[in-house]
């Protein structure tokens, strides 16, 4: 069985020799003059940033050298594996397209599920007065 949203980017060339030259919890700005904080290899050691919408180009594997996929940042975000996130998966920046939002941004504008969760039961003991074991 195939996991969902787990579909690589075919990175260019140049995108490549970007990937390839930053370490494990580095960013590519520490070592040339960038834009944003685009090109940061995740350190399997520490907690992840914030997963954002743009995510495609902000998180590099840890140990690939390549972008991390979908799947891999709803991972970071703590949706289920069964969870598919469907429509378009990478932006085209056209403005004739006709998808309002893509793969990866769903994920990135999403409240990760556990926090959600957490939230939602803190408003219920708030609201119904109930002790947190009577969840």
């Amino acid at each position: 069985m195939a996991i969902k949203n787990h579909q690589q980017t075919a990175h260019s060339p140049t995108t490549l020799d970007k990937i390839k030259i930053v370490p494990i919890g580095g960013k590519l700005s520490d070592i040339l003059k960038t834009f944003g904080s685009t090109y940061r290899r995740l350190d399997p050691d520490k907690p992840s940033p914030t997963v954002t919408r743009s995510g495609y180009r902000d998180f590099i594997h840890p140990y690939d050298d390549r972008m991390l996929t979908v799947r891999e940042l709803a991972c970071l975000q703590s949706f289920p594996l069964d969870w598919e996130f469907t429509g378009t998966r990478l932006d085209s920046y056209s403005s004739k397209r006709e998808v309002s939002m893509t793969q990866f941004g769903q994920v990135g504008n999403a409240v990760p599920p556990i926090l959600a969760n957490a939230v939602a039961m803190a408003i219920k003991e708030q609201i119904f007065e109930v002790e947190p074991d009577d969840k």
